[in-house]
């Protein structure tokens, strides 16, 4: 999103609410521009402009950072689906006698691919009995699609340099890992 992408958007707001904004100084007009402009300045304005319309549209008062955060992660769609629904996904490919597992884990939505970590585990969990698989993988699945969600909102909570950073450093350590265990 531009900078003035981002002063329509605070525009939207400060005429959705008014009276909380006519008192503003322009100091503390651009002071909030900075700061909103600061966190969100990767997001896309149409998406933004949604997640700031459904949060007016319920809210009495004026919107923090974090309220925009939770909707864009809605309106991204990136939490829409339940533990048991990705379950589900994973469960039809361990049990449908699967041969290509890289093709099935490659369709698969992204936040399951990263909650599972390669398409080798899709081959190990179908090597497993269907009792171990409804209770034990199952349930281990389960908890780290829940583990995954809650890492990428906190992620999604961050400053888009500070996900760079982040980023590089996981690549950096997971290289390292590789170098040593050859």
């Amino acid at each position: 999103m531009t900078k003035n992408e981002m002063v329509q958007i605070m525009a939207v707001i400060a005429a959705a609410y008014p009276r909380f904004y006519d008192k503003q100084t322009e100091a503390d007009k651009l002071a909030a521009l900075r700061l909103w402009y600061r966190h969100f300045e990767y997001v896309d304005y149409d998406v933004m402009l949604q997640a700031v319309d459904a949060v007016i549209s319920k809210n009495k008062f004026p919107p923090s950072i974090a309220e925009i955060y939770e909707k864009l992660n809605i309106v991204l769609g990136m939490y829409d689906m339940a533990e048991t629904e990705a379950w589900s996904c994973v469960r039809k490919i361990i049990q449908g006698n699967q041969t290509d597992y890289q093709r099935q884990f490659d369709l698969l939505p992204p936040i399951i691919q990263d909650t599972l970590g390669s398409a080798d585990k899709l081959k190990e969990w179908s090597e497993f009995n269907d009792m171990a698989i409804d209770v034990i993988i199952s349930n281990e699945f389960q908890q780290a699609f829940s583990a995954e969600i809650e890492r990428r909102k906190r992620l999604m909570e961050l400053p888009d340099k500070h996900r760079e950073y982040l980023k590089r450093q996981q690549k950096y350590i997971c290289t390292k890992r590789l170098k040593s265990a050859v």
